[in-house]
């Protein structure tokens, strides 16, 4: 059931004019003023803030897709967590910039495939710099986070926890975000990455190079806090790896036909590494591991 609700959701975003939005939520945003002006919550402690505003919504709502469950045969919870996960997935919607910027990369327009990437791939890091090459590195080290985050962490908790875990997910991602609520929300967002950041980063190595991409695995695998991004990053980097050798990123301005492949290669890698998970899940449903 679950693989054929992910499934379906897919489809749908994939195929329906649905608007790209950011990648933060204004329904979030909203629930989130309803706290902060009370002159009692900065003086609450930062685990009780958190259960507030993540842990408690996330339990009522999951709730109420339980509660429905028992009417019309499911199928009106099963048509909610269809357009739950609908939601959640569209704010990874960053295909027609993701060209847009392809293409600034292929003509050398090294301005236009900046301001591509600052106002809609959400790429924070990015800096100008002399650097084009290292401008590229940033921007796809930044999407493949975003890929994580948007995706495969809520199919990810959607699994384990059903809609709770999803809901759990995407409030923490949310919380994290708005840095106004709390200078260290990171850290409960770290640790509902941990385990998915190293499943998905083993999976880049099944994509790709195995063999340069596995020993990069196993070195991030114990490392308790390191960051998401860069484990993603380091990994996929050696799976793309081709005889050992150590890749060079291309500058836009001198090869920009160049560094647009490269981005195809990381984009490539990225959507064998949803078709392994997909084959997972079904098996797995098939298999009656998953409902």
């Amino acid at each position: 059931m679950k693989f054929l609700i992910v499934f379906i959701a897919l489809v749908l975003q994939s195929q329906l004019p649905l608007p790209q939005r950011s990648t933060r939520s204004r329904t979030f945003a909203r629930w989130l003023s309803l706290w902060l002006p009370r002159s009692f919550f900065p003086r609450i402690p930062r685990h009780v803030k958190y259960a507030l505003i993540v842990v408690l919504p996330a339990l009522l709502l999951a709730s109420g897709f339980w509660y429905l469950e028992q009417y019309a045969w499911g199928l009106i919870s099963f048509a909610l967590e269809i357009l739950l996960l609908l939601y959640v997935l569209s704010h990874i919607g960053i295909e027609r910039h993701l060209q847009e910027y392809r293409e600034d990369l292929q003509q050398g327009d090294t301005q236009g495939a900046y301001h591509c990437a600052e106002k809609f791939l959400a790429v924070p890091e990015v800096s100008v710099t002399e650097d084009t090459g290292q401008m590229n590195e940033q921007v796809i080290k930044a999407l493949l986070h975003r890929w994580f985050e948007y995706f495969f962490l809520m199919v990810f908790w959607y699994m384990i926890a059903d809609v709770a875990g999803v809901l759990l997910a995407w409030f923490s991602v949310q919380y994290a975000r708005a840095s106004d609520c709390d200078q260290k929300a990171w850290r409960y967002l770290h640790w509902l990455e941990w385990i998915p950041v190293r499943l998905l980063g083993l999976t880049y190595g099944l994509a790709g190079n195995f063999m340069r991409a596995l020993p990069v695995w196993q070195s991030y695998l114990w490392q308790l806090k390191a960051s998401g991004a860069d484990v993603l990053f380091s990994v996929a980097s050696s799976a793309l790896s081709h005889n050992g050798e150590q890749r060079k990123w291309h500058s836009v301005a001198d090869d920009g036909e160049a560094a647009a492949q490269e981005l195809d290669e990381w984009h490539q890698l990225h959507l064998r590494s949803v078709s392994i998970w997909m084959v997972m899940i079904a098996a797995a449903t098939v298999g009656g591991w998953l409902l």
